[in-house]
């Protein structure tokens, strides 16, 4: 039963939208954005590392999935949300 956890949460991943997965993250930035920068980093990882964990979903995978949607975001012109993302990174942290 785990083990199909880590299986439907990646079948959920590879299925999720890249509009989806930029509103999600600017929600999560959004409250980030409040702490330090060094403890929005922490957050961020410990979060991301305790979902994964939670759902058996190996974080290197994770994290490659994410980097095929930030390069879907980027090159198909509908990437509104994450240049907002990056835009605030770039600037702020």
């Amino acid at each position: 039963m785990a083990a199909l956890k880590g299986i439907d949460m990646r079948d959920k991943l590879l299925s999720m939208g890249s509009f989806d997965a930029q509103q999600s993250a600017f929600a999560l930035l959004d409250k980030l954005q409040r702490l330090p920068k060094h403890k929005q980093i922490m957050a961020a990882s410990l979060t991301f590392l305790l979902l994964c964990k939670q759902t058996k979903m190996n974080p290197r995978e994770a994290i490659e999935l994410a980097e095929r949607v930030l390069t879907d975001c980027l090159s198909k012109g509908r990437g509104d949300h994450i240049r907002a993302l990056k835009n605030y990174i770039d600037k702020e942290l």
